[in-house]
């Protein structure tokens, strides 16, 4: 057993009092990480900086539009139909612009 990453325990069962040994094994979240957002620069790279230009811009107005929202008390959808000049989307005049998050009172 010569691997740092595997751990072996001493064991005992608490119903029979059998004795016996366990191996775990460590993750390394430093390098898994950094192989994920390597992935994801290989990703946004394949993209093409037309693409990744419209994807910043789109979330960039995204972002200033939850801002204006939270400081409005509008749901985003409603600030994003005014800004494009357009209609709201139906349903999107709910008090909550975050229905999948609990509504603070």
């Amino acid at each position: 057993m010569d691997d740092p990453t595997v751990i072996k325990r001493r064991r005992e069962c608490d119903g029979c009092g059998h004795k016996f040994n366990t191996f775990e094994g460590t993750v390394d979240l430093v390098r898994h990480r950094a192989s994920v957002r390597e992935r994801q620069a290989r990703y946004r790279e394949a993209l093409g900086p037309e693409e990744r230009s419209r994807r910043a811009k789109r979330d960039n107005t995204r972002s200033a539009a939850r801002v204006e929202a939270a400081a409005a008390n509008q749901p985003v959808g409603n600030i994003l139909a005014r800004w494009n000049g357009v209609a709201a989307p139906p349903g999107s005049a709910s008090p909550n612009p975050y229905p999948y998050r609990q509504q603070e009172i």
